[in-house]
C-alpha cells in the first residue's frame, strides 16, 4: 500500500471553496404525482443525511429520488437538475469523482438545452465541474470552466457583482498556484473591491483575497505595494485567533508520511483522510483532527492524525509578525 500526502495550507483551498459554494439542493416540482411526492420526501432525507456527513446512507436515497423524478418527467426535464447536483455532491463527498463528474456533466447538458448556453443557472454547475477538474490536476480544463462561469456571471450581473466574487477568487487561486501572477493579481483586486463594498466588516472572504493578493505581490517583487495590504490584513485579523485557511508562506519543514497501519491491512482499507490542523507561531502543530471522514477506516484516521501532529512548518507571518494559522493536510492511502 502506497501513501501519498500533500499539504493544503493555503489562503483558501479550492476544495474548501467547493463546500461553501455548493450545498445539496431542494426543489418542489410544479405538478405533484405519487412519484414526485416520494422523490421530494427522499430529497429531504438526503439533505439531512448530507448535513450529518452520512454519505453512505444518503447515496441510495439520492439515486432513488432521481429515478422517481425521471419516471415522472422524462430524462431531460430541467427539474432533474437539482437532483443530479445532489447526487453529484454525495458522490464527491464519497470520493467517487468519476460518478460526480458524470452527474454534474449531465446536469450541465440538460441546463444548456433548457435554458441556453449563457444562462446564469449554468454558472454553479460549471464551478462544480471546474473544482473536480482542478482536483484531478487538469488545470487547463478547470481554467476554461471557471472562465466560462465568470463570463456568464459578468454578463448577467455586471463585472463588480457580489455574485461573481467566489468564481473570480477561485480562478485567481488557480492562476496563483500556477505562479501566473499577472493573471491572478487583477482577479484578487476585483474580489477585494467587491468584498470591501458589499461584505461584512470582518469578512473572512475579504481576508482570504487580501492574503492571496499579498502572495502575488511578493511573487512579482512588488514590495513597495505590500504595505497597505499588510495593514488591511492586520486590521481584519485583530485578536480573532488563527487565520482561517492559512497562507502559502507557512511551508512544511518536515511533513511526516504515516506508515500504512497493520489494523487496516486485513480489510484492504484505502482512501483519503483530511486532517484539519492548527499551527502555532513557531510552526508546531498544536491541534489535529480528521474531518469529513465518514466511512473511513479508523486506523487510517489515527495514522494520519499522528503524522500531522509530528509535522513541522515555517512560521506564518502577517505584517512581519508570526501568527497561528488553520489549514488542512490531506493524506491519501492509495493501493499500489
Amino acid at each position: 500500500m502506497k501513501i501519498q500526502s500533500f499539504v493544503a495550507i493555503i489562503v483558501c483551498s479550492l476544495i474548501c471553496l467547493v463546500f461553501t459554494e455548493t450545498s445539496v439542493a431542494q426543489t418542489t416540482p410544479a405538478r405533484q404525482t405519487p412519484e414526485l411526492v416520494e422523490s421530494q420526501e427522499l430529497t429531504v432525507k438526503v439533505l439531512k443525511l448530507y448535513g450529518e456527513w452520512n454519505y453512505d446512507e444518503a447515496l441510495p436515497l439520492a439515486k432513488r429520488a432521481l429515478v422517481l423524478r425521471e419516471a415522472a418527467l422524462g430524462r431531460n426535464h430541467p427539474d432533474l437538475v437539482p437532483l443530479l447536483l445532489n447526487l453529484g455532491e454525495v458522490y464527491k463527498a464519497k470520493q467517487k469523482l468519476s460518478d460526480a463528474h458524470s452527474s454534474f456533466e449531465r446536469a450541465l447538458q440538460i441546463s444548456e438545452k433548457a435554458f441556453g448556453a449563457d444562462d446564469v443557472r449554468l454558472a454553479n454547475i460549471l464551478d462544480r465541474l471546474a473544482f473536480l477538474a482542478f482536483g484531478e490536476r487538469d488545470e487547463r480544463k478547470a481554467e476554461g470552466l471557471f472562465a466560462r462561469s465568470l463570463a456568464i456571471r459578468e454578463k448577467a450581473a455586471g463585472p463588480e457583482s457580489p455574485d461573481l466574487a467566489k468564481t473570480a477568487f477561485a480562478l485567481g487561486e488557480l492562476y496563483r498556484f500556477r505562479r501566473d501572477y499577472s493573471k491572478a493579481g487583477p482577479l484578487y483586486q476585483r474580489v477585494i473591491r467587491i468584498r470591501e463594498k458589499f461584505g461584512q466588516k470582518d469578512d473572512s472572504e475579504l481576508l482570504k483575497a487580501l492574503q492571496g493578493y499579498l502572495i502575488v505581490l511578493f511573487g512579482q517583487n512588488k514590495t513597495d505595494e505590500v504595505g497597505p495590504v499588510q495593514k488591511r490584513i492586520a486590521e481584519l485579523v485583530g485578536d480573532k485567533g488563527p487565520i482561517q485557511g492559512g497562507v502559502l508562506n507557512g511551508r512544511a519543514i518536515s511533513l511526516v508520511t504515516p506508515a500504512y497501519p497493520a489494523e487496516a491491512r486485513s480489510s484492504h482499507a484505502y482512501g483519503e483522510v483530511r486532517v484539519q490542523v492548527v499551527i502555532d507561531e513557531t510552526g508546531r502543530v498544536i491541534e489535529a483532527r480528521g474531518v469529513n471522514v465518514s466511512g473511513t477506516h479508523g486506523a487510517l484516521i489515527t495514522a494520519a492524525g499522528n503524522a500531522a501532529r509530528r509535522s513541522r512548518f515555517t512560521p506564518t507571518l502577517v505584517s512581519g509578525m508570526p501568527v497561528k494559522v488553520n489549514g488542512v493536510i490531506v493524506y491519501r492511502f492509495v493501493p499500489q
